[in-house]
């Protein structure tokens, strides 16, 4: 078996894919952020603010694609504040395409439009149709993701850890296309540990990894990036990639290659303290040391012992990760 995992043609390019501006409850403008991850050697920003979806077309040039979508909450309490006790569901919908600016079951009356967010719904939002009101319910909240994706839009889980939410609240979700692995503002919740993310995979759910700093402030930038591998650096290319999940998600450690040869993974990174790979179960080889780094583990492709998928975990001298996305040997037979 020889494939390519992470294709191999094309270029990586650092996003930060959960971002808020002064649209909602950011302090720095959408001009002011590109600025600032432009500066940082990022290639794409998805603007993510809250409860209201607007377009950054504008902020787009040869060297930076500005992703658009926005962050919902489904709250326990709808009138009440989140503070540091309430369990809440945070969303963010990533529109597909980039002329795609319309809400589906946009929640108009919402009483929760954290900084600027409210002006923004009142006179820029455009919107196919309306909600009452949000229920903290997984059925309800099963059948408004679903009218969220047919309109176009691609959804990720935000942050359990700091959502304080757990296995009861996230299994029984669908249409979910991602989970965030790491949130640059909540790693020292633990958001940044991958439990969330062994947990839905072992349910079944097949979820990309993804990775943003949910930035309010400057001092939230450039924590944690997901890495996409596309041809070109447009926001089809991008999109494409993400949706593909030709991507990995880091916080510092990087992963050049990722491949299967000669019934071998072969993986090669950045100098790293470990690599290590992860499976459904207890099978869990890996390559680590304490007095030294390295660059590459190769690892026997024994799909008996994986059970259904597989996936890489990198951590460098200074604790941080990267994670690869999870690979499914039964797809992968058939794209021999």
């Amino acid at each position: 078996m020889n494939i390519e995992l992470i294709p191999e043609a094309g270029n990586f390019y650092k996003a930060n894919m959960h971002c808020h501006t002064n649209i909602s409850d950011g302090t720095r403008s959408p001009e002011e952020v590109k600025a600032w991850y432009k500066a940082a050697g990022y290639s794409a920003v998805c603007y993510t603010d809250h409860e209201v979806l607007i377009g950054h077309k504008d902020l787009c040039d040869d060297e930076f694609i500005a992703l658009h979508g926005y962050e919902i909450a489904v709250k326990r309490d709808l009138d009440g504040h989140t503070a540091y006790f309430m369990p809440v569901y945070h969303f963010n919908m990533i529109a597909r395409s980039q002329d795609n600016l319309t809400m589906p079951r946009f929640f108009k009356n919402n009483p929760s439009c954290p900084g600027n967010a409210r002006w923004w719904m009142d006179n820029r939002a455009v919107y196919s149709d309306t909600i009452e009101t949000t229920v903290y319910d997984t059925e309800w909240i099963n059948w408004y993701l679903e009218g969220v994706s047919a309109g176009g839009f691609l959804i990720n889980y935000n942050h359990p850890e700091w959502s304080l939410q757990g296995p009861a609240d996230y299994l029984p979700l669908e249409h979910l296309h991602s989970i965030e692995v790491i949130n640059g503002g909540c790693q020292m919740l633990g958001d940044n540990q991958g439990f969330h993310y062994s947990r839905m995979l072992r349910a079944g759910k097949n979820l990309v990894p993804t990775a943003g700093d949910d930035n309010h402030r400057v001092e939230n930038s450039g924590k944690a990036w997901t890495m996409l591998k596309a041809p070109a650096l447009t926001y089809d290319a991008l999109i494409s990639a993400y949706e593909a999940g030709h991507c990995y998600v880091s916080e510092g450690p990087e992963i050049h290659s990722l491949v299967i040869e000669n019934d071998k993974i072969i993986v090669k990174t950045s100098p790293a303290a470990g690599i290590h790979l992860l499976t459904e179960g207890r099978y869990a080889p890996a390559r680590f040391s304490r007095t030294e780094t390295f660059t590459e583990a190769v690892f026997d492709y024994v799909p008996a012992k994986f059970g259904r998928y597989f996936r890489i975990e990198v951590r460098d001298e200074r604790g941080f990760r990267a994670f690869s996305n999870a690979y499914y040997p039964a797809e992968l037979a058939k794209s021999e």
